[in-house]
């Protein structure tokens, strides 16, 4: 209350509550402007177009690169390395409407190193090997070679004097194989890589992974076949998704024997580890419908986010996981008995001295797998001894040559005693 003259006047409960709040507010008007203040200083978060790319949101990253083009054109700075990745953008934008069904049935987590002996593959289907480990050199350990059921084909990858891998071929003639060819038909830029070759079992068609143009992130997997009417390749083609990633793919293998399928990819994964995708081939192309299933589910099947949203066939995928089983099963248990390979005919081959029926063909086979072990090692030998020509200048190559002579003179009846051993024992064993 308060005086005025003589009067007391009492002021209202509703004026003073009135008041009190203009004074509340006035006080938090200073501490509101703070916190927005310390809100509009906190940093926006900003995607990159490759992490847009790596969350299957082409369409952002399309939207992120054409801005950047715009701001670089008006500063007057190059936009080369940005319109590149725009034209990948849209290229993968492109392959995402066409994501093919496939079923996976298998993934599995593993150093890289060890991708090639957890592959399980029929006899009929042929050999995937270390390059290095072939040539028995020191070779690229990241080239692989396929050698074909008989063994008397390689396909594989071989770096160029510039650096870059390329695919080449062998052959084995009379015992001895022949000199490289490079495979043609191939249309590659000087800073493309072709590596991870795989013949199927009709030797004409082939995969391959390649680093090129068409890739839309470090190796794609290709497929081409051979024309035999021109002698060469027919153009590759990019597979592409769910096969191919932003990431690096590659290694596909097809088993017709088994109907099994492995890739490999390192999407997702960090430092050495990649992914080994099982899936189950299909001998026609069938894509997804983005209308029916929608945006945001074709990027994770694209993506293969989860191996059971492609499990539409329950029967299909238990018979092909059973296949699968018992491939890692047989393999192991082949593995455990096999001494070496030794192929009687396009049907039957051998891998113990017990497989031999013929007394007289299991006593000249023992003397083929000692002379097979010479002729390994003298192959080695040569190897080096030519890689070390290969490095070293002229004064140097004339004190090596003589040296290299003999031992290619030895390699030569070693090869010719191995190739008359073999001959001798497949007539004994077939009778004939």
């Amino acid at each position: 209350m308060k005086h005025k003259g003589n009067r007391i006047v009492t002021l209202s409960g509703s004026r003073i509550g009135g008041m009190l709040m203009l004074v509340l507010l006035l006080l938090s008007l200073p501490a509101s402007a703070q916190r927005r203040g310390r809100r509009a200083q906190q940093p926006v978060k900003t995607v990159t177009p490759q992490e847009a790319m790596a969350a299957y949101n082409f369409s952002q990253a399309e939207e992120i690169l054409e801005q950047q083009i715009a701001d670089l054109t008006k500063k007057k700075k190059p936009t080369e390395q940005e319109e590149a990745l725009l034209e990948t953008v849209r290229k993968s934008q492109i392959r995402l409407q066409a994501t093919e069904q496939v079923t996976f049935i298998d993934s599995v987590l593993m150093p890289k190193k060890q991708v090639l002996e957890r592959l399980k593959l029929s006899q009929e289907c042929g050999t995937i090997l270390n390059c290095a480990d072939f040539f028995k050199t020191d070779r690229g350990s990241d080239c692989t070679l396929f050698r074909n059921e008989l063994g008397n084909r390689i396909v594989y990858a071989e770096a160029n004097q510039k650096g870059h891998l390329r695919l080449k071929e062998k052959s084995l003639i009379g015992g001895e194989w022949s000199m490289e060819r490079q495979l043609t038909g191939f249309e590659e830029k000087d800073s493309d890589n072709l590596n991870y070759p795989f013949m199927l079992s009709d030797g004409i068609t082939m995969y391959y992974a390649a680093e090129c143009e068409e890739s839309i992130g470090g190796y794609d997997i290709f497929m081409t076949r051979y024309d035999a009417d021109n002698q060469q390749f027919l153009t590759p083609e990019n597979i592409g998704m769910p096969f191919n990633s932003p990431a690096n793919d590659y290694l596909m293998v097809i088993d017709d024997f088994l109907q099994l399928g492995w890739f490999v990819t390192d999407r997702n994964q960090r430092g050495d580890t990649v992914c080994l995708y099982t899936f189950i081939p299909s001998e026609t192309r069938r894509i997804y419908n983005e209308e029916q299933i929608g945006k945001k589910k074709l990027a994770s099947l694209a993506r293969i986010t989860s191996i059971k949203d492609t499990w539409t066939d329950k029967a299909a995928v238990e018979a092909a996981r059973k296949r699968l089983a018992e491939a890692r099963q047989g393999l192991k248990d082949e593995k455990k008995n096999r001494d070496f390979i030794f192929v009687v005919n396009d049907n039957k081959t051998y891998y113990t001295l017990e497989n031999f029926k013929n007394a007289q063909a299991k006593q000249k086979a023992k003397i083929w797998v000692e002379t097979q072990k010479e002729y390994d090692a003298k192959a080695g030998e040569l190897n080096s001894l030519r890689n070390k020509y290969a490095a070293m200048n002229e004064a140097q190559r004339t004190q090596i040559a003589a040296q290299i002579r003999l031992t290619e003179t030895a390699f030569e009846h070693l090869a010719a005693d191995k190739l008359a051993l073999e001959k001798e024992i497949r007539r004994l064993e077939l009778n004939k």
